[in-house]
């Protein structure tokens, strides 16, 4: 269990510095695992996002990692 309780800013969170590390359900529907580091003290989180909507994308499959650096 970590000890961080700083909120996460979306402005100091980085999509290159986020991993998907699993996918899951729960009563609330599918959710996203996503591990990444705290903006402000670093420690390791894991994220639970769930899936509120799911639209077509406007993006080629497979998405290039060069997007994201």
């Amino acid at each position: 269990m970590t000890d961080c309780t700083h909120p996460l800013d979306p402005e100091f969170v980085h999509a290159g510095d986020v991993d998907v590390i699993g996918v899951d359900a729960d009563d609330e529907g599918t959710f996203f695992k996503f591990a990444l580091p705290c903006p402000e003290c670093s420690e390791a989180l894991e994220v639970h996002a769930h899936v509120d909507s799911v639209e077509e994308g406007a993006f080629d499959l497979p998405l290039d990692d060069a997007r994201y650096d």
